[in-house]
């Protein structure tokens, strides 16, 4: 993840730097999108500490994504979760909400 744009009370703020300020561990996270139709965050390289790096992967352990046209959702198998816009610009991955939030992933 480069950056996680968010809104909130009026202002945008990037949520991904932080939590790089807080954690700078985190830089090392890594979110595997498999062609199994999960979506898990990985954080067992991260150098984080075990409790959070536990409490992350199992936050994300039944996490499932399904594409439909320009749409990926991003949720759980009973279909709750969130539905963003799905764009590319060389290796980067960007999701962008209806709320105004954008995702941004660069390819490893």
């Amino acid at each position: 993840m480069l950056s996680h744009l968010a809104t909130y009370d009026g202002k945008t703020f990037d949520s991904h730097a932080a939590l790089l300020n807080q954690r700078p561990c985190a830089s090392k996270i890594v979110y595997r999108i498999t062609s199994d139709g999960n979506y898990r965050l990985d954080a067992s390289s991260s150098g984080c500490d075990a409790s959070y790096v536990n409490i992350q992967q199992r936050l994300y352990s039944k996490n499932v994504w399904k594409i439909d046209g320009s749409k990926i959702f991003i949720g759980g198998k009973e279909g709750i979760g969130h539905t963003y816009t799905l764009t590319f610009s060389g290796d980067k991955m960007i999701w962008k909400s209806e709320y105004g939030d954008v995702i941004t992933y660069q390819k490893l």
